[in-house]
């Protein structure tokens, strides 16, 4: 039996990107034979793991060299002395237009890089890293079925207010209390995760939800909304816009970074311009990070007042192209080709920079 290390930046949380990752890789590569060992800095076993993944993340590791490593490269030392005697494999990605400077001989020291994304196979290339880049979309999880709204219902909108302004949740508020006020006939949905900052909002058409929610939940408050919202400054991929638009919700997204790829396909773009990147986390403080996009208030305003005026062809188009979103973007067809790049970077095997066609 072959044997990988998959090592996560923090918990293998189903509720985190790179959690997310981890527990769908180490599902398909499990289900094609491979033995994965869980590694992560902070804990493999977490409380929202399904039965298979928990199965995965308890039982005894197998020694194994090098590893597939997720996230900020500047942790990927920390996995210790086995992953770094082996091949390596960095999948990760970033949301603005230049990595931080100590990235970049990192990732020239793996073998190759899996990013999910042009923009990040672009700003890779262009910020110096030299080694392999292979652009593998994402995966939608099966539970994220298309299903049919109430055309009767209020029109309903939904934001994330995760990761601070990067993911546009407060531009989403400001331009729907702009483009509706109180109107009784729209109502938005707003998502965080943090409950130490409570929010109270007190437009009788706004409601708030303050914690994690498993899959199936999530897939539940995806089919209580018509129209996700997701202004935001710069993405690695776009999971969620892509996961709402799986069940035949009207996804309109920043046609810039992650989410401008094959957005046609899934989703309505929003125009942006670019602003220097301005990130509130102090491990990127000190670092030149480029610029990333900024949706103008005035054409959101204007957008989603289109998506109330026409509602009929918005919901339409958005249930057309559900199926043909599901098929595109599979866990197992990600799996599959990191684990390519993985047997290939195993086997001494070198491949220029290539894009996995979905």
């Amino acid at each position: 039996m072959e044997i990988v290390n998959i090592c996560a930046p923090g918990y293998w949380d189903t509720a985190d990107s790179y959690g997310i990752i981890a527990c769908q890789m180490a599902r398909h590569l499990a289900g094609m034979g491979v033995h994965v060992n869980a590694y992560a800095l902070g804990g493999v076993t977490f409380g929202n793991q399904d039965a298979d993944i928990r199965a995965i993340t308890e039982r005894p590791l197998r020694p194994a060299l090098g590893g597939i490593l997720l996230g900020y490269p500047t942790g990927y030392y920390r996995h210790g002395a086995l992953t770094a005697a082996g091949p390596r494999i960095a999948v990760t990605m970033f949301e603005s237009s230049r990595i931080p400077g100590d990235w970049t001989p990192i990732m020239n020291r793996c073998d190759a890089v899996v990013t999910p994304s042009t923009f990040g196979r672009d700003i890779f290339r262009e910020c110096g890293v030299t080694v392999p880049i292979h652009v593998i979309p994402l995966g939608i999880a099966d539970v994220y079925q298309p299903a049919p709204r109430d055309p009767n219902r209020p029109l309903t909108f939904l934001a994330f207010l995760d990761r601070g302004p990067r993911k546009g949740g407060m531009a989403a508020l400001n331009a729907f209390v702009a483009a509706f006020g109180d109107r009784d006939d729209v109502r938005l949905i707003l998502k965080a995760r943090n409950q130490r900052r409570m929010i109270e909002i007190t437009n009788p058409n706004v409601t708030v939800i303050m914690r994690d929610l498993t899959e199936a939940e999530l897939y539940m408050l995806y089919l209580s909304a018509d129209v996700l919202i997701a202004p935001t400054t710069g993405e690695g991929f776009g999971l969620i816009p892509r996961e709402f638009a799986a069940t035949g919700g009207v996804a309109l997204a920043t046609n810039w970074s992650g989410t401008a790829d094959d957005i046609d396909l899934w989703g309505v773009p929003l125009d942006y311009t670019l602003v220097p990147a301005r990130w509130d986390s102090q491990s990127l403080a000190g670092h030149d990070l480029g610029v990333w996009a900024q949706v103008s208030r005035d054409s959101l305003i204007e957008r989603l007042r289109d998506v109330a005026d026409n509602r009929t062809e918005y919901t339409t188009r958005a249930a057309e192209n559900a199926q043909r979103v599901a098929a595109f973007y599979t866990w197992r067809k990600f799996a599959a080709g990191v684990w390519d790049v993985w047997k290939d970077a195993a086997n001494g095997i070198s491949h220029r920079h290539r894009t996995l066609a979905a």
